[in-house]
């Protein structure tokens, strides 16, 4: 397995022309430092790890700084290029992008070469690709011809599943001449062995992250009972172990172990520092964290024998990229910012929405739920407004068009979060204690009017109505799921943002999936708007175009179930008694998305609003506004005021009635629908209660259904 490798020598010549504008090493990060006078390093062993893909000086999604990325080490790797005879570069995984930019690692490939990396030992990132996806990356990396130099993939922890056999290869022994002396670094690739929990099952079939015997998966057992023997039969003057894990797992392995003279890890921050191993000795530990390249100087003793110095952060951020690399990427550059515009699916009829997700129900909540909902086979999920972007599909359509190509950018747009989603079983109570939870992250206001919110989840797939003034424990009422109420001891699939289970507030329940281990959505890290795409496509394949879907209600309200109901909860409990009709349309008021109710009563003339298109959805519902609501819907099914009975006239408060209200009114006592109060008053300034409503609605049903025509007639 040994090779002899002059780092420097087969640099891509192109990037040294912006590399060697970089800053001098003076103004890097040092964790020790090399003292004035020191001995000047034969080999520097570099390392970087926990990259994510960054190759571009843009994000391709959203044209902003990328961050300090491989066109920076490229800089800071060519800047140091003069101040040894000869270097390694290694890299301890998660070099390539989750996201929805992942196009199997081509470019992360085509970086790692361009710059001359030596190894790259493949942590979950990588991992995560699908298997053929997965092959063709190392294989792209290992190739003999292409641009660059070949980077050995390294991994004693990835095994074949049958034979337990590397499946790249476990570890490579780099022989150096320095100042005529020979000398050999072995290097180990060891793949956290607990990956293989965060993986698709479909993923794993064929391969193992540990030996069978290995029955703790702990690295300490793969060196110490496995790989140790092996690399010291290699004769190495030094020996590396990178592995793609944090570091007090990197301290835990190195007090278990001995015979190693530098541990690289990853999965958190930068760092260096010196730990102790099991025989007391030093072990010099290094993590680039994808901020900085580590820079570790090894020395020759007089007597030849190689020394590990101190390691130094160079911080990325101090080095200008590398327009060299830049330009090699640019096809790479330029196939991203096509795949990004590619369609997924087509989007069709009114999704216009007017209101704050907050409060009401919005077009743009519902499709990203129903996705949700979808991928994970879920009854419901649970979306905060903080899960969504500044953009709405509403306005993705451009002016005058019907119809829209939905593109991967735009799904990144609406849902831009990267938190993977997760579907947990949830009682019905504890559901319900968790949206009373979510209550409290809504203020009421003196006028009446609520802010807050945007912290608080809403459940999209059942019904339910939240009270925000009733008491603790009141304020979730009608909770129901496909038209049945939600027992307590009901168990319910919900899918839900990741980052709510560290939330110490959101109820204990069992996580059966994460998008992040499904194979559909894993390469992508399981990213909302990649569930997204995915959902459109399949409709869209399905139906030819999707449309918005309305399949469940949830109402916000200031008051309780038992206070004064408003305008919207008194339409609402009307439109259920007409049967639930489907609306012709999506919205018709600018103050109230998302309900059929209002959409219903508008088409119908039950409701007019107040002449400039506004609902007033939260505003107290008075006992003349209820009784024209009830004559309105009455007169649009062909039944009118009987010409005989009680007349409102003879209300003692009769002068007090709008007269816009006179005709509702008598409409109302003459029916029964809606009576005095047993003194001779109508009070049409005054409010009802849910109770009362659904008394009139019952009473509105029973004189409904004796006008209407028996068959035959």
């Amino acid at each position: 397995m040994a090779r002899k490798r002059h780092f420097f020598k087969r640099m891509t010549a192109a990037l040294l022309s912006a590399a060697l504008l970089a800053l001098p090493l003076g103004a890097a990060a040092a964790a020790g430092g090399q003292a004035e006078g020191a001995q000047e390093p034969a080999l520097v062993i570099y390392t970087t790890g926990d990259m994510a893909g960054r190759v571009y000086r843009q994000n391709p999604l959203t044209g902003q700084d990328a961050g300090a990325g491989y066109q920076n080490v490229a800089a800071a790797v060519a800047g140091d290029a003069d101040t040894a005879e000869a270097a390694l570069l290694l890299d301890s995984g998660d070099a390539v992008d989750s996201s929805l930019l992942q196009d199997g690692g081509a470019a992360e490939a085509l970086a790692l070469r361009a710059i001359g990396y030596d190894v790259l030992v493949p942590g979950l990132g990588e991992l995560r690709l699908a298997p053929e996806d997965r092959a063709d990356f190392f294989a792209a990396l290992e190739a003999e011809e292409g641009e660059g130099s070949p980077v050995q993939v390294l991994s004693g922890t990835y095994l074949d599943g049958e034979g337990e056999e590397p499946v790249e290869g476990a570890y490579e022994v780099f022989s150096v001449e320095l100042d005529g002396t020979e000398v050999r670094v072995g290097v180990l690739g060891l793949t956290a062995a607990d990956v293989g929990g965060a993986l698709p099952p479909e993923y794993q079939e064929d391969v193992r992250f540990a030996h069978q015997d290995n029955e703790e998966n702990s690295l300490a057992w793969e060196w110490s009972c496995y790989w140790q023997e092996r690399l010291e039969a290699e004769d190495c003057d030094l020996v590396v172990v990178v592995c793609s894990a944090e570091r007090d797992a990197v301290a835990q392995f190195a007090a278990q172990t001995s015979g190693i003279d530098l541990v690289v890890g990853g999965r958190g921050s930068a760092g260096a520092e010196t730990l102790q191993n099991a025989d007391g000795e030093d072990v010099a530990w290094v993590s680039g964290g994808g901020a900085a390249l580590t820079r570790t100087a090894v020395t020759l003793a007089p007597d030849g024998t190689p020394v590990v110095g101190e390691s130094t952060l160079l911080e990325l951020e101090d080095y200008e990229p590398d327009s060299g690399l830049s330009q090699l990427l640019s096809d790479s550059w330029d196939a991203a910012e096509e795949r990004l515009q590619e369609p997924v699916g087509t989007l069709a009829g009114d999704w216009s929405e007017a209101g704050d997700p907050r409060y009401v129900q919005t077009a743009t909540a519902e499709l990203a739920a129903q996705a949700m909902v979808w991928a994970a086979g879920a009854d419901g999920a649970l979306l905060a407004p903080r899960d969504l972007g500044g953009q709405t599909v509403a306005g993705l359509f451009e002016e005058g068009e019907d119809t829209l190509e939905l593109s991967l950018a735009d799904c990144a747009a609406l849902l831009p979060d990267s938190a993977p989603i997760v579907a947990v079983e949830l009682t019905g109570a504890q559901l319900k204690a968790w949206l009373e939870a979510c209550a409290e992250d809504y203020t009421l206001e003196p006028d009446g009017s609520i802010s807050g919110g945007g912290e608080a989840d809403a459940l999209y797939g059942l019904d339910y109505t939240l009270y925000l003034g009733a008491g603790q424990g009141e304020q979730v009422d009608g909770l129901a799921l496909d038209g049945e109420p939600v027992e307590d001891d009901q168990v319910l699939r919900v899918a839900v943002s990741a980052r709510r289970l560290s939330d110490p507030a959101f109820p204990e329940g069992q996580v059966v999936w994460s998008s992040a281990q499904d194979g559909r959505f894993a390469a992508q890290g399981g990213a909302p708007a990649a569930l997204l795409a995915a959902y459109v496509s399949h409709q869209t394949e399905a139906l030819d175009r999707l449309f918005p879907q309305h399949t469940s209600t949830w109402t916000l309200y200031p008051g309780s179930a038992d206070g004064p109901l408003n305008r919207l909860e008194f339409v609402t409990m009307l439109y259920e008694m007409a049967g639930r009709p489907e609306p012709g349309a999506s919205a018709a008021f600018i103050d109230v998305g998302g309900s059929d109710a209002a959409v219903w009563a508008a088409e119908t003339g039950v409701v007019s609003g107040n002449g400039q298109g506004m609902f007033l959805p939260t505003q107290t519902v008075t006992r003349e506004q209820v009784a024209v609501m009830l004559y309105n819907y009455a007169r649009f099914l062909g039944v009118g005021t009987p010409e005989s009975g009680p007349s409102a006239a003879e209300l003692a408060d009769y002068d007090g009635i709008a007269a816009w209200a006179r005709p509702a009114v008598e409409f109302c006592v003459r029916t029964g629908v809606l009576t005095d109060g047993g003194d001779g008053s109508f009070d049409a300034a005054g409010t009802i209660t849910r109770e009362e409503a659904a008394a009139c609605l019952e009473q509105l049903a029973a004189v409904l259904e004796e006008a209407a025509p028996s068959e035959g007639e």
